[in-house]
């Protein structure tokens, strides 16, 4: 039997490794990583630790930390027809990985080539709440090929980082994938260490969580973006991190230019209560002309990686 190990870099899926592998000690135990080239550089930092600790693997290399990655916006004016991300940031996470899967072979590393803004102008769609097609093209459709072509349902489990308060997604995602004779297992629910959290797991095991929970952000997948995620969210990046907001504005902006119409992650039901576009810019103005705010940072996160809405 093989132990598969969806790891998305966040410590409900690192907490989820650990528990399985201490209640099943003499199977083989493997992780895999969709990697959206898109998250936070603490995060890459943070997956190399937790799993070389959960192997008790010494590396041959130093982890590099979020300082010593580039930076992953493209400066300046670019057109984002010809967009391709920051070169420095591709090469260093090519170097990153390679070095990682070399010392330690149980990872499989997968990257599919785009980040989630390649994504979407290829679509020529900017997903939503509703429909995520950056996760359903840079995580689901990877691990779900990787799994077809390398994995064995007679004999393979399949674990996800899903803790108690969110059972509902693994019933929904365990009952799809039995469809197709696989079994997904969540060894969190059900479990004191679900109902505990990561973080005082990882302080014992000496691994600094991942910063962007230290800024009110409720994940740690694709750099703290996200196109499911809602006002309090992005109220939280705008005041945490005010350079990716802009960032993310930006994109939003160039995108809607490319498409030809506008689009915006947000909608605004103010008033009538009627779904209207909010982009990023217009939220960000409304923030800053009102003295008081209804949102409090760090209520909505994100659980696309499992989620088959797309």
């Amino acid at each position: 039997m093989t132990r598969y190990h969806t790891i998305s870099g966040g410590g409900g899926s690192w907490l989820a490794a650990k528990v399985d592998m201490e209640a099943n000690p003499k199977a083989a135990h493997r992780f895999v990583f969709a990697d959206t080239l898109y998250e936070d550089a603490d995060c890459y930092r943070f997956l190399i630790e937790g799993i070389a600790h959960l192997l008790q693997r010494e590396l041959p290399f130093s982890i590099p930390d979020a300082d010593d990655f580039p930076d992953y916006r493209v400066s300046g004016d670019f057109d984002i027809a010809e967009y391709a991300g920051n070169p420095e940031w591709r090469s260093f996470l090519s170097r990153t990985r390679s070095d990682t899967v070399a010392a330690m072979p149980e990872i499989t590393w997968l990257v599919e080539g785009r980040d989630p803004w390649q994504v979407f102008r290829d679509q020529r769609f900017l997903g939503n709440s509703r429909v995520d097609p950056c996760s359903k093209i840079l995580k689901r459709q990877m691990i779900d090929g990787y799994r077809k072509a390398n994995c064995d349902p007679t004999t393979d489990v399949f674990t996800v980082g899903i803790g108690p308060d969110e059972a509902h997604r693994y019933h929904r995602l365990a009952a799809r994938m039995a469809e197709g004779g696989w079994v997904y297992e969540a060894p969190l629910i059900g479990t004191m260490q679900g109902e505990l959290g990561p973080f005082g797991y990882l302080s014992d095991a000496g691994i600094e969580r991942p910063r962007l929970y230290l800024k009110g952000y409720m994940h740690n997948n694709c750099g703290g973006f996200c196109i499911k995620a809602g006002h309090a969210h992005y109220l939280n990046r705008l005041r945490q991190q005010p350079e990716r907001f802009a960032y993310d504005a930006m994109m939003e902006r160039n995108l809607s230019k490319y498409i030809g119409k506008p689009v915006s992650m947000l909608n605004d039901r103010s008033g009538d209560g009627t779904k209207k576009l909010l982009t990023l810019d217009t939220f960000a103005a409304s923030v800053c002309a009102q003295t008081e705010f209804s949102y409090t940072a760090g209520d909505s996160g994100c659980g696309c990686m499992t989620d088959d809405n797309a």
